[in-house]
């Protein structure tokens, strides 16, 4: 794995418990600290992971840290399930209910001339054509997404520099 091409965040911590919810009994970041993360990560060198280095002027506890992190990624992978859930849920409704409109005026047009003009094609045509958009937009994007997903929790990589190490080895050194 090129560490190079990996997303470099930095985290300044000053105070431990500005990084998680108050609230959580499960240790989960703040809303800043995902709002942060987020902003610094660039989408096309996501893929490659996240190289995330936590820099703290005392030891933080890593493995709540860690726990935190990897509570975060099974949010977003559970959001995204039921974002997928929802968009071929979606889909289907949008095949079934356009499909259904065009037969029931193409069959009733025969009966009456003027239904060829009226409003049922063009609902049918609108949403068979929304369901041609998920099918060649927003299916491929979401199956990137997954794929960006499960890449990114094998290639995250955190690490952890305490501020107080790099002042002894500088009070030592002299």
């Amino acid at each position: 794995m090129d560490l190079k091409e990996q997303n470099k965040i930095t985290l300044v911590v000053r105070d431990e418990e500005d990084l998680y919810t108050a609230f959580s009994p499960e240790p989960e970041f703040c809303g800043e600290l995902k709002t942060y993360i987020r902003s610094k990560i660039n989408e096309e060198k996501s893929k490659n992971g996240i190289q995330m280095t936590v820099v703290a002027e005392k030891p933080i506890d890593e493995e709540r840290f860690r726990i935190a992190s990897s509570n975060w990624n099974k949010d977003a992978k559970k959001a995204f399930k039921i974002q997928e859930r929802q968009t071929l849920l979606m889909l289907i409704a949008l095949l079934a209910v356009g499909s259904l409109l065009i037969i029931v005026s193409l069959a009733l047009e025969k009966y009456n001339n003027v239904l060829k003009y009226s409003i049922l094609p063009v609902i049918g045509s609108l949403a068979l054509s929304r369901a041609a958009a998920i099918l060649l937009i927003d299916l491929p994007t979401m199956r990137a997404t997954k794929w960006i997903l499960n890449e990114m929790d094998k290639k995250n990589v955190l690490s952890f520099e305490y501020q107080h190490d790099k002042n002894q080895c500088q009070e030592s050194c002299e």
